[in-house]
């Protein structure tokens, strides 16, 4: 059975080819990142739009970020049928655990002992990689040092 595309935007048109290119799916930052939207609400409002042709649908969940809430983001696949449910929000400490998998453990733990003596900043070789009230900065930069021995 065909799809209805009659009357579909060309970002529409773009996002569905995308979706039929990627038999896995996408999230809608990647559809986000490949289309150039700029906009959170244009990207949300369009993709609305084609679950609520029945040209899309939410074929699995996934973790992009190991932010502190760790939420669930939807992959979208194109062609009709159910959505999957959304799964069990990840307690804490399963978002602590990849939180510290993120950024390492020894600087995870260099923060921790800083916290504990009550400093507003962790700064290695010059630059701040950690502040109170804003979080880690310069990941990468961070690594590299942890790794080179920066903390050592």
């Amino acid at each position: 059975m065909a799809m209805n595309t009659v009357r579909l935007g060309p970002n529409q048109r773009r996002a569905l080819q995308l979706l039929q290119a990627a038999p896995a799916g996408m999230t809608r930052t990647e559809l986000q990142r490949q289309l150039a939207i700029p906009d959170l609400r244009t990207m949300q409002t369009m993709l609305k739009a084609l679950r609520g042709r029945g040209l899309i649908h939410i074929g699995s969940w996934c973790y992009e970020s190991a932010g502190a809430s760790c939420p669930a983001c939807r992959v979208f696949v194109a062609g009709p049928g159910t959505d999957a449910p959304k799964p069990a929000a990840l307690g804490r400490e399963a978002c602590r655990r990849r939180y510290r998998d993120r950024i390492g453990r020894q600087l995870y733990n260099h923060v921790n002992e800083a916290r504990k003596r009550g400093a507003a900043r962790l700064v290695v070789d010059g630059v701040t990689v950690w502040q109170r009230g804003a979080g880690f900065t310069k990941n990468n930069v961070a690594k590299a040092m942890l790794k080179g021995g920066g903390l050592a």
